[in-house]
């Protein structure tokens, strides 16, 4: 069964169109610490999610383009902004001209809204600094393949402790979406610490819950869950 039907059948709202693999190296435990009601904003599908060690490499979820990043903040400066990575995932849609994934887009699907205006995104956030552009060593509009290293977990950002855990590095973490932007509407979503850019579709939020692929198959990601990151088959 398609993981779309899947997700249909159990009765997620905005599914994504496929499914993400969890933005880590191949073998890593991860701990779900927000599912997408759990999350301080529950009204948009949100993750937060962590690895069992401290600085453990993040990776692509899905093939795509590296569209913005920031990874100068600074996780001493607990005012500083975000360090975060977009990634635009083609999926099998004809895309805008100039924005040919490797391979071409022979037999690709047309797009109700225009092309390369259904493409799904995700977004990494709270990235250790210049770990994208240092670390990963990528710049704007570089490819990127699924579990492709795109940078490293951090606490970059607003990511305050749980109450009660007083674990080292318990702000650690990866803030995961994905999401289907509006690109004639931009606007500013607030991260508690300033701001970081975002699209948002003119009606309702824009983003998107999607099956993970793990060492044991499609799964949810919810809230307390543990599952061990694996490619996609």
């Amino acid at each position: 069964m398609r993981p779309f039907l899947i997700c249909a059948l159990l009765a997620l709202p905005a599914c994504s169109e496929g499914p993400y693999r969890l933005p880590y190296a191949d073998g890593t435990e991860v701990l779900i610490t927000n599912d997408e009601t759990t999350h301080s904003t529950p009204d948009a599908p949100m993750f937060d999610m962590r690895a069992s060690f401290a600085n453990e490499p993040l990776v692509a979820a899905k093939a795509g383009w590296v569209r913005y990043f920031r990874d100068t903040g600074d996780s001493s400066a607990p005012n500083d902004r975000n360090n975060y990575v977009w990634i635009e995932h083609p999926l099998d849609y004809c895309q805008a001209s100039g924005s040919v994934p490797p391979g071409g887009q022979s037999g690709c699907r047309a797009c109700a809204r225009g092309a390369g205006r259904c493409n799904e995104w995700s977004l990494y956030a709270h990235m250790a600094q210049n770990s994208v552009s240092g670390t990963a060593g990528l710049s704007t509009g570089d490819w990127v393949d699924a579990g492709q290293q795109i940078g490293i977990e951090g606490d970059v950002g607003f990511t305050p402790c749980a109450a009660g855990d007083t674990t080292p590095l318990c702000g650690r973490h990866v803030h995961f979406s994905v999401f289907r932007p509006d690109p004639d509407n931009p606007v500013l979503i607030p991260d508690g610490r300033g701001t970081y850019e975002a699209y948002a579709e003119a009606n309702g939020r824009p983003e998107r819950i999607p099956l993970f692929c793990t060492s044991a198959g499609l799964r949810r990601a919810v809230q307390g869950s543990v599952h061990v990151a694996a490619a996609c088959p």
